[in-house]
């Protein structure tokens, strides 16, 4: 049976689903609970609220929209992810908060140089958003590339303005 629970933070209300293997998905800022939970019944129809699920995930969360740096240690259900997506996530975590890498530079981290339209594709189907940090990869001439979250580029922008101020201090 999956959980979900829905966190207020800084940028809006997140909420993120778990079972029995783990971390299933983390789903973008909306502007009111009920938005999350509609938003998460799309994919999880039987999804059940426990306010209790993944303390440290919240706390995470909340932590890291206020401007906190924050290294997420919970573990991730990737079942039905591929070898390849699963290990470009696996590179992509470990992008240290307030840098940024390339598509191409991922690509290389996970041993396929030619892959970055690739990893492009892994970080479009990313089901957990800040946990594995696709806002982090950008494009080789150094802009954004696309986003899926709420505003698009304009909140990838935001969250990497976020780290970097975050960084510097």
């Amino acid at each position: 049976m999956n959980s979900f629970r829905v966190v207020e933070t800084r940028a809006g209300y997140v909420a993120y689903v778990a079972g029995g293997e783990g971390l299933k998905r983390v789903f973008m800022p909306q502007p009111s609970a009920s938005a999350a939970i509609a938003g998460l019944r799309r994919e999880f129809a039987d999804a059940r609220a426990d306010a209790r699920l993944l303390p440290d995930l919240a706390r995470e969360l909340e932590r890291f929209f206020a401007g906190e740096r924050v290294d997420f240690n919970v573990t991730l259900d990737v079942a039905g992810a591929g070898a390849f997506e699963q290990a470009v996530w696996r590179a992509c975590r470990r992008i240290p908060y307030g840098q940024t890498v390339s598509y191409a530079g991922l690509a290389k981290r996970v041993g396929r140089p030619r892959a970055a339209r690739a990893v492009g594709n892994a970080m479009r189907r990313n089901r957990f958003p800040f946990v594995v940090p696709c806002h982090r990869v950008l494009c080789s001439d150094g802009s954004l590339g696309g986003y899926g979250g709420r505003s698009g580029v304009s909140f990838k922008r935001d969250l990497l303005d976020m780290e970097s101020a975050a960084a510097a201090n």
